[in-house]
């Protein structure tokens, strides 16, 4: 019988062990972890659940609401098995302490993302989730990066901390309308993202770099670095609605991944929805190689 405990902070380092093999491509650190993981608990009505085995981490499970958007119910769930303690049910029982979790909080819709191999496809339908949408991950190496664009005039390039988090917030809100998604983001509140993003140990605020128009912010694109390991992974490039088609979004790419070989690092990790073509296309160009793939998972979970 498998025998689930509630996770706690001591499992982020583990954690990040098993998620290194199981999906490579993310970068995380234990900071970030926990720093979720608090804010979660105390906003999203978060809990974590732990399995261990003979060998440490077997197994771990994170299930909160989604308090960025207006659907009402809607939720997530992330849950990870060490690839070497699979086939015990540990999975299977993790992802019922979530689900019931969620049921207990309000949760009606869930989401979650699976790697895009057999097993675990045939893991998330079997449980009764209908496979969606499509996200490509991709490497890239830092010595190999084009000749940067030039840049036009009136355009002017700053970091993320030099203009400060409302312009940065003023063009992620705009650019989260858009984004391919199970679940829109419509319902991001300034005090939550600060918290989360701003605020969090991940976002390298002298890396993301923000692309300025006539002095008004435009372009932003974020950096999640790893000093230690030399990684970074570009999480969220976005342009204001009426500033788009104009290659700003490859001007704040190009500048922010220069800045960040320059500081040694050696390579960077991306995810983009299959349907946003103008990002894989600009990813592309930079030399991004694709090294994995994602799919979302949506259940309705029963009353």
């Amino acid at each position: 019988m498998t025998t689930i405990r509630p996770g706690t902070p001591d499992d982020a380092g583990p954690l990040l062990a098993i998620r290194a093999q199981v999906f490579p491509w993310q970068v995380n650190t234990v900071g970030g972890l926990r720093h979720g993981w608090q804010l979660s608990a105390r906003n999203a009505k978060g809990a974590l659940f732990a399995v261990d085995d003979e060998h440490g981490l077997a197994g771990f499970a994170r299930a909160d609401l989604n308090i960025w958007t207006s659907e009402e119910g809607a939720a997530g769930t992330a849950v990870i098995v060490r690839p070497d303690a699979r086939g015990r049910g540990i999975g299977t029982a993790l992802l019922a302490a979530a689900e019931e979790h969620l049921r207990s909080v309000g949760g009606r819709k869930v989401v979650g993302y699976a790697v895009d191999e057999p097993d675990t496809l045939r893991f998330v339908e079997k449980h009764g989730y209908t496979l969606s949408q499509e996200g490509r991950y991709q490497r890239l190496l830092l010595a190999d990066l084009p000749p940067a664009p030039p840049i036009p005039p009136g355009v002017t390039i700053a970091t993320a901390a030099e203009v400060g988090p409302e312009a940065v917030f003023a063009i992620d809100v705009e650019a989260m309308l858009d984004e391919p998604s199970d679940t829109p983001f419509d319902k991001v509140e300034y005090d939550d993202w600060f918290e989360d993003v701003w605020q969090g140990p991940n976002v390298d605020r002298d890396l993301s770099i923000v692309v300025l128009v006539d002095g008004e912010p435009a372009t932003m694109t974020y950096l999640y670095a790893d000093r230690e390991s030399g990684r970074f992974m570009s999480t969220g490039t976005g342009t204001r609605r009426a500033y788009r088609g104009r290659g700003l979004a490859k001007i704040a790419k190009s500048v922010a991944f220069r800045a960040a070989r320059d500081a040694g690092f050696t390579a960077g990790y991306t995810g983009n929805d299959e349907v946003n073509k103008p990002m894989l296309a600009i990813n592309e160009w930079l030399g991004y190689k694709p090294i994995g793939v994602e799919r979302s998972a949506v259940k309705t979970l029963a009353e």
